[in-house]
């Protein structure tokens, strides 16, 4: 069996990236005739393919230089491109349709009563101005026209003057402003300016960010909403669009393949939602932060020190539901989220989300859901 030599091109730092390998991987050891070589972006990429000659390749523009960027799109094998860039390369790409990005951020936001909104962005980079334009968009439907800053290029490295003019910008925004940031890691730099700067996460400033990277997310403090992304099914699709494309020997056409994402992760950063009473609201921000954690209601009364009927009569008043039933309710979205956008067993699943074992995960997805978590997920793959 003649092999095939794949390059793959991608930096792999941020959650989004390496999930894309991951999906990547999952095609490639399918292809026992693949070969495949993972470069990281650099000034050299163009010897690398000269000596490499690979029969296909995998690359995301990220920190490649231009020079680079026309090397490999002008290969005369097949190649992809691993995120949207419809109009600026020319070659098909796999990636996330960031125009539902946007829209799905700008509507969770407007669901939690926002009435101020902020959008933080990269300049001049693609999947950027889309987020911003269709959050932009679907905010102004509803009478509202969101701020916005635009970083240089990144939001990992910030220079003094950059940084300074954005800490007058948060603390020019009105209060309560919602904000949706470009990503999460923009989101973390964020919440770090808002705590230096004495402006509260969510009550002053509720973030949202995108791609739920699980590492950002959880690191932050307060920590991060964010939209999750089925990044490694980029990944996986990118890779057989591309098997596709060798065994024709073309690139066929420049068509782009865009993944919509598969829903909000709610965490303390967009905890905004607020009833009259202190103790529900405590109540229910303690439940949004520990949810996956082993909780049951006598944790939820230690965290009060109330009554369990005085907290059941607060929660049936307020809320419409039980404290345990508001844990469920949270347990089964995050639940939802994960089984549309991954492979996970039944069990790992019930782990993550809190859950005693597998069976008491089915039985309460049951009840809220009306399905199994197996005809949920196939019925959303």
């Amino acid at each position: 069996m003649e092999s095939k030599r794949i390059a793959v091109i991608m930096e792999g730092r941020v959650g989004y990236e390496r999930n894309v390998l991951l999906g990547i991987r999952d095609f490639a050891t399918r292809q026992p005739d693949w070969i495949v070589r993972l470069e990281f972006p650099s000034r050299s990429i163009g010897r690398f393919l000269a000596d490499w000659n690979p029969d296909g390749v995998l690359f995301q523009w990220v920190n490649l230089p231009p020079s680079a960027v026309r090397t490999i799109t002008s290969l005369p094998g097949p190649v992809i491109h691993v995120s949207d860039t419809r109009g600026r390369l020319k070659v098909p790409c796999v990636g996330l349709d960031n125009a539902v990005i946007g829209k799905m951020a700008a509507t969770y936001l407007l669901d939690r009563g926002c009435r101020n909104f902020a959008f933080v962005g990269l300049k001049d980079v693609g999947f950027s101005h889309s987020r911003q334009q269709a959050f932009a968009d679907r905010v102004k439907r509803e009478g509202h026209t969101p701020k916005a800053f635009l970083l240089p290029n990144s939001a990992s490295t910030l220079d003094r003057s950059v940084e300074g003019r954005l800490r007058h910008w948060l603390n020019d925004l009105p209060k309560p402003t919602a904000l949706f940031a470009v990503h999460d890691e923009c989101s973390l730099r964020l919440v770090t300016l808002c705590r230096d700067e004495g402006i509260r996460v969510p009550e002053d400033i509720a973030i949202l960010g995108s791609d739920d990277d699980a590492l950002i997310c959880e690191l932050a403090g307060p920590k991060l909403s964010s939209i999750a992304v089925p990044a490694r099914q980029v990944g996986s699709l990118a890779a057989e669009r591309l098997a596709e494309f060798m065994s024709r020997k073309t690139r066929r056409n420049q068509r782009a393949t865009l993944l919509a994402p598969t829903g909000v992760i709610a965490r303390q950063s967009t905890d905004v939602n607020q009833t009259e009473d202190a103790t529900v609201n405590r109540v229910l921000r303690f439940i949004a932060a520990e949810f996956h954690r082993r909780l049951n209601v006598e944790d939820l009364l230690r965290e009060t020190g109330v009554s369990r009927r005085a907290l059941e009569r607060l929660f049936r008043l307020h809320v419409g539901r039980s404290p345990l039933q508001e844990l469920h309710r949270r347990r089964i979205e995050y639940a939802c989220n994960l089984l549309k956008s991954g492979n996970d067993p039944l069990h790992q699943i019930a782990q993550r989300c809190g859950f005693r074992d597998a069976s008491q995960f089915v039985s309460v997805f049951g009840r809220q859901i009306g399905e199994t978590p197996g005809k949920y997920r196939s019925g959303n793959s």
